[in-house]
Parts: C-alpha cells; structure tokens; sequence
C-alpha cells in the first residue's frame, strides 16, 4: 500500500508539472510540445538580445500599443476574454503563469511547493511581495483571492480542479484536488485565479475600477473607449521580469487601417492586432518590425444547440459542410491563418481530423434531403464583433444561402458579444478559445461543466464529457494522447460549433523596441520588452 501511495505521488507530479522534484521553484521537464504546423508564409522574427537587468538600466520611455477591442473587465475573473486577460497579467500575478516559449506553467509568486499526495499540495510564497496599495502579501490574501473569483460565473472552469483551499502557514497554502487533476497547476497561471489584497476584498473594493494586485505595473487610468494607462511598478518582486519601461498605454482603435497608421507615425509603438491586408506592406516599411507565428487560438461559429434550428446534429453537419474555410481564411485574414475543420485546435499532439465535415455544399443539401430538414427552418442570426469576423460572416452568409439557409449578420462589440454567447441569448455568433494545452481547450469548451461560461455552443455529450474527466484524472500524459483524440473526434462527429480557422499571431513594432517573448498565445510579456534606442 505504501508503495503504490508514493507511485501515484510521483504520477501525480508527473501528471500535473513535469517536475524534477517538488520542494523546489525547478524548471518543469517539458511534455509533448504542440505540433508544428506551418503558418502560411514564413514567419518572420525580429533579432531579439536578453533584457539587460532591470537594476542596471535606467527606465525606457513608455511604450503606447494599439489595441482593436477594449476590455469587457480589468478584474480577474469577472471576464472570459483575452482582451481581458492582457490587462490582468500587468497588474497581477498567479502563484504560476505560462513560459512564453514552453507554454508550460513556471512558478510565479511561489517559492517552493510539496506534494503532499496525488490530490494534496502545498505552495509557498516568497517572502516580501508588495500589492500595488504598499501591503506585504500572505498566504491569507490567497485564500480570500480564490473565494472571491467564486463569485463570478465567467471564469469558473479554471477554479475546477480547486476544491478546498486554506492558509497553513504565513506564506503557504494547501490545495486539495480530491481527485487526481492534471489541470490543477494550468489552472493556477489563469487569471480566474490571480491574488488580491485580502483587505480590499473585504472593503468591497471594486477591481474592475482600480485593478490593485502586485504586478510589473501598477494601474493608473481607464478612459473608457479610449485608453488604458499603467506605469511600472518600482517594487516589483520579480526582478528578472520587472519592466524595462516606465509604462504602458494601451490605446483602443477598431480600425486595422488606422492601426497600421498609427504604427507608421509613429503615434503608437506597438501593433497587437495587425490587419492583415497590411501585413506585406508593414514588412517593408523601414523602422518596423513583424513577428508572425502559429497561434493556439481556435475559432469558431457558436451555435446554440438549445435551439430548435441547431439542435439536429445532421442540421449542424450540413451546416458545417456548406461553408468553405479556405474562403473564409481570405475573406477574413487574406489568407494569414489555417482553414479548420477540426473542433479542437490542430497544432496540439492528440487532435484529428477524423470525424470531421468538409466543404461539400451538395453533400449539405442531400443531408438536409434526407433527413427531411427544411432549410427554410434554419434561419438564424450570426454575431460578429470586429471587421474579419464580419467579412467572414459575409462568406458563410453567402455559403448557406447557396443550400437554402438565411443567415443575418448581427454586429456587436465584444463585451456585449461575451455576455451574450455566454449567458446563450443568442443564436450563433462568430468567436474562440485560447488555451496553451489540448485539455484545457477541451475541459473548456466541450465539457457540460462549461455551460454558462465557455461552452458557448451549450452542447450536451455526456460520453465526451465523461472522457474529459477520465483525462483529467489520468497521471500519464502518454495515456491521455489517444483519449485526447477520442475526444476530438467525438466532437467532430457531434458538431459540436462550426470552426473556422486557427489563428496566426502577427504583431508589428518599432523596431527601435525589442521584444524577446512572443508567444503562440499571444500574450506580450509588455514587460520584458526595453527600447534599444
């Protein structure tokens, strides 16, 4: 008994970090890497020399980046959006985050961990972490932290794997799991479950107003449809990753023509979400640099299977098969991103094609035929938030009228469009998920559990679901590479949303501005980059 107590301990450190040896902050042993695929051109990666310390420089001028949507919230966990997300990151940290380059998570605010069973693990802070309001963090602003993101719906899949939680000590909390989770320290990197003061928490202080945590920088200002600006954050505890410039300005400009123009007058510094028609054209400009890799984000058309006109899998199926991705690709990215048909993305080991639909607008209307489905009863409303995925709704409109389906366009901005597909008032409606690992995508997008948060599509498949457990609670990352595929191709089969494309990450910058991450994720690491001018 003893024996197979300290086998699974073992499997579960396997299973949940790839880690050398627990007690100590040690880089993970790397599991299997996302598969390469190849993006549409080859990327294009500017030189990029280490940050110099942060102690030995003086501070950079700020750095004004250009942004196409404003973020829905600027609070951890009160939001499912990665516009979101880039604000929580400066301003906050988890007791992990995600390597840029490994896409594993690394500790964080912790020290040192334990694993005190397969289901039980304690983490130790470091001593001396500052909040942004001058207060000493402790282990107590963690617990009050993970109960306070328990009161919002919109992030709750990462706070699944913990399921009790308490101080043990000034600087260490315990985490049960109860059962084996091999998403527990993935969790820990998202912001549904970054740290804030205990004591503003307990004042009723809104986050969403004045984000205060301990990260590189520290909040300044919010002008609604406008700007964000935060400065850096002098006591930063981290000093290998404190900023390298006095601050960030985070402009909002819908636009992708006006934020390439932006970029080439030099009004901001940083594209984060380059037009793509633009791209052939930033690539020649003298004094600014493009970066371009294959991202982890899949897209999709949700489509809500609670109503009548997407609740017949064959209706899916022929919707799915009248729409022709590689048109959308052009229609929407000039053809910067990868046509999908899988449901899950297609550069992380485990995921298939099998199962899946393919463009064939006759198959579409034969199905329809044989299943005795009108097309005139499918007519539905699409959303779409920004210009690609209106012009590629301008496609599908087009692909569906040909089989007989009326779709309308609906345009939304994007908080509107999160509230909306996540509460399921809505019919179908243009988006994606960004996760760095397969089972995060899958636990957040196909699981039950997800409805009302990240299963936009509110699709029900138990047997899928139930794997997803399976996988969650399997130790060896080898065994759950082929449950990985059973799930993907399970949701081929059901149809479960109508994907779309996997997305390219293309920044464009100063070239004056050096940026050693960029990430598949399209995180920034805004504070890692320094001006080399």
């Amino acid at each position: 008994m003893k024996r197979n107590r300290i086998l699974g301990m073992v499997l579960a450190s396997v299973m949940l970090f790839g880690v050398l040896a627990a007690c100590t902050p040690a880089q993970p042993t790397q599991p299997a890497q996302p598969a390469q695929t190849a993006p549409p051109t080859a990327p294009t990666e500017p030189t990029t020399p280490p940050p110099p310390p942060v102690d030995e420089i003086e501070l950079g001028r700020v750095i004004t980046v250009a942004t196409q949507n404003e973020p829905p919230s600027i609070a951890p966990a009160r939001h499912n959006a990665v516009a979101g997300t880039y604000m929580n990151v400066m301003h906050f940290n988890g007791l992990f985050r995600t390597d840029s380059f490994t896409l594993l998570p690394v500790p964080d605010l912790v020290a040192s961990w334990e694993a005190i069973s397969d289901t039980v693990f304690e983490f130790t802070i470091h001593e001396g972490i500052l909040f942004h309001n001058g207060e000493i963090m402790t282990a107590e602003d963690i617990v009050a932290s993970f109960d306070y993101v328990r009161n919002y719906p919109d992030a709750r899949v990462s706070r699944e794997s913990i399921v009790e939680y308490e101080a043990v000590g000034p600087l260490t909390v315990r985490i049960n799991t109860e059962t084996p989770n091999a998403m527990l320290f993935a969790d820990l990197t998202h912001q549904g479950n970054m740290i804030m003061p205990a004591s503003l928490i307990a004042q009723g202080h809104d986050f969403n107003v004045q984000p205060i945590g301990s990260g590189p920088f520290v909040f300044e200002e919010w002008r609604m449809g406008d700007s964000i600006t935060s400065s850096a954050h002098l006591e930063y505890f981290d000093r290998d990753r404190a900023a390298r410039v006095e601050g960030v300005i985070w402009r909002t400009i819908p636009e992708a023509a006006s934020r390439t123009i932006a970029l080439e007058t030099g009004e901001v510094d940083y594209n984060q979400y380059v037009g793509f028609e633009d791209i052939a054209r930033l690539q020649g400009t003298d004094g600014i640099e493009v970066s371009m890799v294959t991202g982890t984000s899949h897209n999709v058309m949700y489509i809500n299977h609670e109503l009548p006109q997407f609740s017949n899998i064959y209706a899916r199926r022929a919707i799915d098969m009248a729409i022709d991705k590689e048109a959308l690709s052009l229609a929407g990215f000039n053809g910067f991103s990868i046509p999908v048909w899988s449901q899950a993305p297609v550069i992380f080991e485990g995921s298939t094609d099998e199962g899946a639909n393919r463009f064939d607008p006759e198959g579409a209307r034969a199905l329809l035929a044989e299943h005795g489905i009108d097309p005139a009863t499918l007519e539905f409303t699409n959303i779409a938030s920004n210009e690609e995925r209106r012009r590629m709704s301008e496609v599908m409109q087009a692909n569906l009228a040909d089989i007989g389906i009326t779709m309308h366009i609906e345009m939304n901005d994007l908080a509107t469009t999160l509230d909306r597909t996540i509460g399921g008032d809505y019919e179908a409606g243009m988006g994606g998920f960004n996760s760095a690992t397969f089972l995060g995508y899958v636990r957040g997008t196909f699981h039950i559990n997800g409805i009302d948060a990240s299963n936009r599509s509110r699709g029900v498949h138990q047997e899928m679901s139930d794997l997803i457990d399976l996988a969650l609670a399997t130790p060896d990352q080898a065994l759950r590479i082929p449950m990985y595929t059973e799930i993907n191709r399970m949701a081929n089969e059901f149809t479960l949303s109508i994907p779309t494309h996997q997305a390219m990450v293309v920044k464009a910058f100063n070239a004056n501005l050096i940026v050693p991450e960029t990430p598949a994720t399209g995180a920034l690491g805004l504070n890692m980059m320094f001006w080399n001018d």
